[in-house]
């Protein structure tokens, strides 16, 4: 079996004497793995198979994955909240990850695809169960006005998402292919923003004076970005502003199954370019030079 592993910060198409009993059909290349890979953001382990957002099969089944291993018992998953588990590992992060060919998972963690999606739409199901739930904590409502900063997919599927709840979104980035591909999806992009009830900050930058800059007084930011990177802070304005500052991460499972209609719904597949996993180097590249929205490997 091949597996594209992460050792000492450098990437390589391994073959590992091990099968697992799930087939992966396309797994996505995350900004997550882009800083890893860069070494911005550590991985808990080496060496370490990435990929945390993934499609695979079993007895012709298809199914997405949710990516925490977790023990069920500790104060927070007793509560309800096992994505905050104690004892969690994530799987492409602490645990080896979906770039291989082949892997076992425990059942708690996949959801049938009942939509007939491809496998590298499925894929998409984590960052949008993700987005999904950053949009449960903003709580918007059809009045309000939203800026996303980022044309990553993170920031092109939190527009869509925010757009398909009636918000008015407009979307800021910096690389021209990904705003003409937003443009077409009929995302409003836009060079010199105003101010607005709430921000996305989904650049994998340290955007977040940026985002303060644009929120209005008693508006709401929500960061995305996972780049490990430290962001500076102007306190002072959030402070007499009373804004409110929101992190989100992973889409607990009552969100799954809503990001998997939503993917054919809005048809977020349109962001997705694949490759075989042995041209990683070649979809690596292409994420890290922003030719592409989103990467998707098919071992």
């Amino acid at each position: 079996m091949r597996a594209l592993i992460l050792r000492d910060g450098m990437l390589s198409l391994e073959e590992l004497p091990t099968q697992g009993r799930y087939r992966v059909r396309a797994v996505g290349i995350c900004g997550t793995d882009v800083a890893m890979v860069k070494g911005t953001y550590p991985p808990r382990k080496n060496p370490l198979i990435l990929g945390h957002e993934f499609a695979v099969e079993r007895d012709g089944e298809l199914y997405a994955s949710e990516i925490n291993l977790v023990d069920w018992s500790c104060e927070y998953c007793r509560k309800g909240m096992y994505t905050h588990c104690v004892n969690r590992k994530a799987i492409g992060i602490d645990a080896d990850g979906a770039m291989r060919e082949y892997m076992d998972l425990p059942s708690y963690l996949l959801h049938r695809d009942s939509v007939g999606l491809k496998p590298e739409e499925l894929s998409l199901a984590e960052p949008t169960a993700a987005v999904l739930r950053m949009v449960e904590l903003l709580n918007p409502s059809p009045s309000d006005r939203a800026l996303v900063l980022g044309d990553g997919p993170i920031g092109i599927i939190s527009a869509m998402i925010l757009t398909h709840y009636g918000v008015e979104v407009e979307l800021k980035g910096h690389n021209q292919g990904r705003l003409d591909l937003a443009e077409k999806l009929g995302i409003l992009t836009v060079q010199s923003p105003s101010t607005y009830d709430m921000v996305v900050e989904a650049t994998g930058t340290r955007a977040l004076e940026e985002a303060i800059k644009h929120v209005k007084p008693m508006g709401k930011i929500a960061l995305k970005s996972t780049h490990g990177l430290e962001a500076s802070l102007n306190s002072t304005s959030v402070v007499v502003n009373e804004v409110q500052i929101l992190g989100s991460r992973c889409g607990p499972f009552y969100l799954w199954d809503k990001a998997i209609r939503l993917i054919k719904e809005l048809r977020l597949g349109r962001i997705v370019s694949t490759y075989p996993l042995t041209e990683y180097e070649r979809a690596f590249h292409d994420v890290l030079h922003r030719k592409v929205v989103k990467a998707v490997l098919i071992p």
